[in-house]
């Protein structure tokens, strides 16, 4: 049985779920990036990861997730083409992680329509593939000597940004249709079952 408490928390949960920005993860090598990424998704509320897996395989280490990624809808694909048209048909713009000129700072990206953003491998970034079918490139500013983050803090920074962005224009937490929240709703409570009692697929 899944107790009062546990279904207060369930609920609070769905009420500031967003399905209007998405994470993307392009060929990430490191495993706790990979992690890093899921947990910030989950925390912030963001519930769809799109992980484009051509070059390396996405591992994200298991200590490091705490189980974020069930809470989460993970689409993994091996072809970023595959995986931009599956996010546009969606209805999301499409917005790679590039510093330098050409790109719009993270602040200045729409926050009155869906959102995705794209996170490259950590030693070459968004590939150029990739780059070449988003809508734009947007950057964070940054005034220190430093002029890069590891891109689990980009990733981290930006999504944080976008996410309260898009909750300041809808004037509430989360964006999710009464359908959507119905069938998460039923979702997070067979997940909050022990393994026994879930229905077996």
């Amino acid at each position: 049985m899944v107790t009062e408490s546990r279904m207060a928390k369930i609920e609070q949960v769905i009420e500031g779920r967003l399905s209007g920005i998405a994470c993307v993860c392009e060929n990430f090598e490191k495993a706790h990036n990979a992690a890093a990424i899921l947990r910030t998704c989950e925390a912030l509320g963001i519930l769809n990861v799109y992980i484009i897996e051509e070059d390396f395989p996405f591992s994200p280490a298991k200590g490091v997730t705490q189980g974020a990624e069930k809470w989460l809808f993970l689409h993994r694909y091996r072809r970023a083409e595959r995986a931009l048209s599956a996010i546009r048909e969606r209805g999301y713009r499409v917005y790679a992680a590039v510093p330098g000129e050409g790109s719009v700072t993270v602040d200045e990206l729409p926050a009155n329509e869906p959102l995705a953003l794209v996170f490259g491998n950590e030693a070459t970034g968004v590939s150029e593939k990739t780059r070449a079918m988003c809508d734009g490139a947007f950057s964070i500013p940054m005034w220190g000597f430093s002029q890069s983050l590891n891109v689990s803090v980009a990733a981290a920074i930006s999504l944080y940004t976008c996410a309260q962005a898009r909750r300041r224009v809808l004037g509430r937490k989360g964006d999710l249709s009464e359908e959507e929240r119905a069938a998460l709703r039923a979702r997070y409570l067979e997940l909050s079952l022990p393994p026994s009692q879930r229905r077996k697929a």
